[in-house]
């Protein structure tokens, strides 16, 4: 029997320093971006997105395209915008494409623990597959940042997202 684990964010910032993957950044729904876009003018931060997905009447989802979240402060691996981060923030370390760039994930997944997350971040998980995986599915068309658009292939996500856990 495995031993159980419960994940804990060391507060390390590795994950805010690696927003863009291979081929698309990290999703944020339009409501998302125009309050990110609001809380960096206020900070006097420049964030850039491009769409992530178009539905064929408009964008559904946009991505940020800063490899390093311009919201985190460097100098304490902090979130200065903590209370407003968007759904793919709340759930991690928790995503369906696969998990990465955890710290104390990486290091609890060597060891043989089976892992459990916390409520709030199970309850992200929870809202990221009600909300976010169905726009990603009906696109019609998604950015590629190599590429640009493309026609979406089916998505086949790598974790099963079941009440915050990731299942393989």
């Amino acid at each position: 029997m495995r031993q159980i684990a419960l994940w804990r964010c060391l507060q390390c910032g590795e994950c805010c320093r690696h927003l863009v993957g291979q081929k698309f950044g990290m999703a944020v729904t339009p409501d998302e971006k125009s309050c990110l876009e609001t809380l960096a003018r206020r900070r006097g931060i420049n964030v850039h997105f491009l769409p992530l997905t178009w539905n064929g009447f408009k964008v559904t989802m946009y991505q940020i395209v800063d490899k390093v979240c311009p919201f985190l402060d460097q100098n304490r691996n902090r979130c200065s915008i903590y209370q407003w981060r968007p759904l793919a923030c709340r759930m991690y370390p928790i995503h369906p494409y696969g998990v990465s760039e955890c710290t104390m994930l990486d290091r609890l997944q060597r060891r043989g623990f089976q892992i459990i997350f916390p409520p709030q971040v199970e309850a992200a998980g929870r809202e990221y597959a009600r909300k976010i995986i169905p726009l990603l599915r009906t696109a019609i068309k998604r950015y590629d940042l190599n590429h640009g658009w493309e026609d979406p292939s089916p998505l086949h996500f790598k974790y099963r997202l079941t009440y915050g856990r990731v299942l393989t």
